[in-house]
């Protein structure tokens, strides 16, 4: 009984440490932040805005749909069971879990990243407070909350959130960072090498 109470408080100061003492470290630490992105810290706002964007749809629900531009962009409200635009309906587990490990791969490996990999950080950033914004969703409501929906003449795009955005910038970022500007670091480091030997 007195371990359990030992570890209970330890665990209470350590939480109540963590809630009260890191955010006041990061706007200490914030010039650093801005220089060279926080994953963890960023991802936290992406996640902010998604849950805030979320929680308007689902608080006017009533009032939906909303034409914003006739025959092209309406905002709606549609509960998304399924993965990304409705696919596999009846899957519950399995984007829970891999958005789960998702979210670990990506926060371990960003613990490892250079400070100097700017974009990097931000791609992962995105992708991490998206991939948390949508497996919020599906914990807590079962669904995925979307509300975005173009129309294309007699074509309704599939109705899409503001994480699903920020994942996809996170992809586009990572693909222009792998296969664009990482080739012209490695040109910039041989051709240093060269001119130096």
């Amino acid at each position: 009984m007195k371990k359990t109470l030992t570890w209970l408080s330890t665990l209470m100061k350590t939480t109540f440490y963590t809630i009260a003492v890191y955010p006041l470290f990061v706007l200490k630490n914030i010039g650093y932040h801005l220089r060279s992105p926080s994953v963890l810290v960023y991802a936290s706002l992406f996640f902010i805005i998604d849950r805030i964007t979320k929680l308007m749809i689902v608080n006017n629900s009533h009032k939906m749909p909303i034409p914003v531009i006739d025959n092209f962009f309406t905002i709606t409200f549609v509960k998304n069971p399924g993965v990304a635009f409705g696919w596999f309906p009846d899957w519950r587990l399995p984007p829970i879990l891999m958005a789960l490990a998702m979210i670990l791969i990506i926060g371990y490996y960003s613990l490892k990243l250079p400070e100097e990999e700017r974009i990097t950080r931000w791609a992962l950033a995105l992708l991490v407070g998206g991939a948390i914004g949508n497996l919020y969703d599906r914990v807590v409501y079962g669904f995925v909350v979307d509300f975005f929906l173009f129309h294309f003449g007699a074509f309704d795009f599939p109705v899409f959130n503001i994480a699903d955005v920020i994942i996809d910038l996170g992809v586009f970022m990572l693909f222009v960072d792998i296969f664009f500007l990482s080739e012209d670091d490695n040109e910039d480091e041989v051709l240093a090498e060269a001119s130096i030997g």
